[in-house]
């Protein structure tokens, strides 16, 4: 316990308030048909940084309560004064631009439309600033120059192999293709508009994009982790956990190729358009494929000596006849 300052502990308290704010009302807009706006609607890249940032906070005050931080204490520090400031700064930018009535969310820094801030946004934002100022209060501390890294690493290290060199080119491939400067949807006639309008895929499904690049991110974490001969898991489970975490996001984005969010985006009668999944989703849903399968086979691989392993450890100590 000695091991968590003050300022992280406040930290940690701040990203429980960040946590009961994702849950409340962010906006309310004006006029006809005003209504309140939930934390998860027109901001979804603030609220999903900002449950980062929590997540990040308190596993980081889980780690140091158990003495297995990863990093020295100062690295972990700056890790979560890192990550919630970029949640905060995008949080008082939507602050000040609400993003309601701008199609492509780049509103600039004009708002488009007239809504009131509610009581769940301050409090995310209080949230955000203490968790801001406890990571970097907390990396400059004593206590943080006085904490060594005790990371937990698994008895047996592969080092890298090839199928987990394929598993990272996988999972970036899956980020890379629909997520970043290629478009994922042309939309033919989109609200009755001519031509046709294209969308990247960051920001028409803003969740599925933080989902896989988040698991994109732990993949190869574990992927230079165990390519150091530092991976916290065993061959097997590595390989398992690794397949496991590419399915989850190819599943994520395969939905979204089956069901794109345009068709939600019309009302009764309004024409959305004609939508055309690109080539760029289909080959990030084949990376995600590669890595899940180069995930199973590294597991399969090494189960079997694994398994003989512990046989052998029975058969050691159980008694002689």
């Amino acid at each position: 316990m000695k091991r968590v300052s003050v300022p992280l502990w406040i930290a940690a308290a701040g990203a429980v308030v960040q946590i009961i704010a994702l849950t409340g009302n962010f906006y309310e807009t004006t006029g006809r048909n005003a209504e309140p706006k939930s934390a998860w609607f027109g901001v979804p890249h603030a609220s999903d940084l900002i449950l980062a940032s929590a997540l990040v906070a308190l596993v980081a005050a889980g780690l140091l309560v158990a003495n297995r931080q990863p990093v020295r204490g100062r690295t972990l520090g700056l890790i979560v004064g890192a990550v919630c400031l970029l949640a905060t700064l995008q949080l008082v930018y939507r602050m000040i631009v609400p993003p309601f009535g701008c199609l492509r969310f780049g509103c600039g820094l004009t708002p488009k439309a007239d809504v009131n801030l509610l009581m769940a946004i301050w409090a995310a934002l209080a949230g955000c600033i203490a968790v801001t100022l406890g990571g970097f209060l907390h990396a400059f501390s004593a206590t943080a120059r006085r904490t060594p890294a005790r990371p937990r690493l698994a008895a047996r290290q592969t080092g890298m192999t090839p199928w987990l060199g394929l598993a990272a080119v996988g999972v970036v491939a899956m980020f890379v293709f629909p997520f970043t400067v290629f478009s994922l949807y042309t939309v033919s006639g989109f609200f009755g508009q001519r031509g046709e309008t294209t969308w990247g895929g960051w920001l028409s499904i803003p969740h599925t994009s933080s989902l896989v690049l988040a698991l994109t991110l732990a993949v190869v974490g574990l992927v230079i982790a165990a390519g150091r001969r530092r991976s916290p898991l065993g061959p097997g489970a590595l390989g398992a956990t690794i397949a496991l975490l590419a399915f989850v996001a190819a599943a994520r984005l395969l939905d979204r190729i089956l069901d794109d969010p345009f068709a939600a985006a019309g009302a009764e009668n309004v024409p959305v358009g004609t939508v055309t999944v690109e080539l760029v989703g289909y080959l990030g849903l084949a990376g995600g494929l590669l890595a899940v399968a180069a995930g199973v086979v590294h597991a399969a691989q090494h189960r079997q000596p694994e398994m003989e392993r512990h046989a052998a450890g029975e058969a050691a100590t159980s008694p002689t006849s």
